[in-house]
């Protein structure tokens, strides 16, 4: 498979989500995802976190994303901050916005 092919397979299940106000904010949403391969601030992180979930509070897209996001394999999801709920290093829900790595 090409790296087009991928991408492109990758990219046709994300839904359109109009209106999501996440959009043309990738950096906060990359900042809220906490990697053991980089140092990670615990207060930044959370203060990513914090601000993400605000702005995911009150989207006009934020059922059809969840939607989306609940039919995903753990697997499979994103990691972060994703429709409003943070999303750790496994997939699963967290259980606080709280850093506990």
């Amino acid at each position: 498979m090409t790296n087009w092919t991928v991408v492109s397979t990758l990219l046709a299940g994300i839904p359109e989500l109009p209106g999501a106000r996440c959009k043309g904010a990738a950096g906060l949403y990359e900042a809220t995802v906490n990697e053991r391969t980089k140092p990670t601030n615990r207060a930044e992180l959370e203060r990513a976190r914090t601000a993400a979930l605000n702005v995911c509070a009150d989207c006009p897209a934020l059922d059809a994303c969840r939607a989306w996001l609940d039919q995903q394999q753990p697997t499979r999801r994103p990691r972060g901050v994703v429709a409003g709920r943070v999303i750790t290093a496994t997939g699963h829900l967290a259980k606080s916005l709280r850093v506990n790595q």
